[in-house]
């Protein structure tokens, strides 16, 4: 047995718990750890702590594997601990971490590869290089993180001067530290960045900042919490930023979720049905795709996750109507006029044979 596969050996539960760290290296079981939840393409690595054992379990394709258990080690934890992307919380005599992997392969992801269609792509280019106020909507768990730094790996290996505020891994920007919210922004507006990424905009004071560094010229890429698009807009409006200032600087509202992505080695066709089929607008006996399972997939019939994207590309007329204060369904009906919305771009995904009716309706139903 090579030492990788003995290093993250499994108990069996009546055997005796190995060591999880063997070998003579004493990282060699955490790089494996993470070579393998890569090679299964996990998005998180969970960890439970306690005095004399480790319980190990990876999300894939949404869903947490079954429990792995092996003997504490504390450099397992100390290691973890330290990384980027890992969140740890206290929990009776142990600890918790989540380790979300957002780093090695992942980071060399297009904005195709996260799910964006060439046509989204085409007409977020250009609102990028204009400036602006950019927004990344989804809920907690979205993908919206991963979304603002494929962005900023746009602008990998150009002159331009980024500063970020929070956890984003941006190789060579100045990273705001010491502060949060409004306060953050207008110390990273004092290091004069040509763009300003935050992840996690939240609160008045903060939306007026961002929606002021981008009247300054910056380019500003921010994450919020909102469900869609045009609830980005409102969630700008409720937060009280002035309509004026908010039309003339929004570039682009982009909003995502994510579905689980079909296996491409098994997948199969079947005629969609019934309820499904009704709710997706598929006439009867249209081919989509269901999950079977095979070695690729190690028998989940899904390998990874997806984005599902909507967009709002700033123009002349979206300007007018936040201006206005034009109510949602108006501005949801100009911005969806020629472009998906996160309902049809997850119906296009089920009939591509990316994902499964099931998910894309989940997705349609918000």
């Amino acid at each position: 047995m090579d030492m990788e596969a003995e290093a993250l050996a499994p108990v069996a539960e009546t055997s005796q718990q190995p060591l999880l760290f063997s070998g003579s290296h004493p990282d060699s079981a955490g790089e494996a750890l993470i070579a393998e939840a890569r090679r299964r393409r996990a998005s998180h690595i969970h960890l439970e702590i306690g005095a004399t054992a480790i319980v190990v379990r990876m999300r894939i394709a949404g869903q947490l594997t079954e429990a792995r258990h092996y003997h504490a080690d504390p450099s397992l934890a100390r290691d973890f601990r330290a990384m980027d992307g890992a969140s740890v919380l206290e929990q009776g005599e142990g600890e918790r971490i989540v380790l979300r992997l957002d780093g090695g392969e992942r980071r060399e992801r297009s904005l195709e590869a996260i799910g964006m269609s060439r046509v989204l792509v085409d007409a977020l280019l250009p609102a990028l290089r204009r400036g602006g106020l950019v927004l990344v909507a989804g809920a907690a768990g979205s993908g919206r993180s991963t979304t603002l730094a494929t962005l900023l790996r746009h602008f990998s290996g150009s002159p331009r001067h980024i500063a970020t505020i929070g956890t984003l891994p941006v190789e060579g920007a100045t990273r705001i530290e010491d502060c949060t919210g409004a306060a953050a922004i207008h110390a990273a507006i004092e290091q004069d960045p040509d763009i300003i990424a935050l992840d996690g905009l939240e609160g008045r004071e903060a939306a007026a900042a961002a929606a002021e560094a981008a009247e300054r010229g910056h380019l500003v890429l921010a994450t919020i919490d909102a469900p869609d698009a045009v609830s980005a807009i409102r969630r700008m409006r409720d937060w009280r930023v002035e309509p004026f200032r908010l039309a003339s600087n929004v570039a682009a509202v982009l909003a995502q979720r994510l579905v689980r992505r079909l296996c491409p080695d098994c997948r199969r066709p079947v005629q969609a049905q019934g309820s499904v089929s009704a709710l997706l607008g598929f006439d009867s006996g249209a081919i989509v795709f269901a999950p079977v399972g095979c070695e690729s997939c190690e028998g989940m019939g899904f390998v990874g996750q997806t984005g599902v994207f909507e967009a709002i590309v700033a123009d002349g007329a979206i300007r007018r109507l936040i201006n206005d204060g034009g109510d949602e369904a108006i501005l949801a009906r100009h911005a969806f006029l020629r472009a998906p919305n996160l309902g049809s771009a997850a119906r296009a995904l089920a009939r591509e044979g990316i994902t499964t009716p099931e998910e894309a309706v989940r997705i349609s139903r918000g």
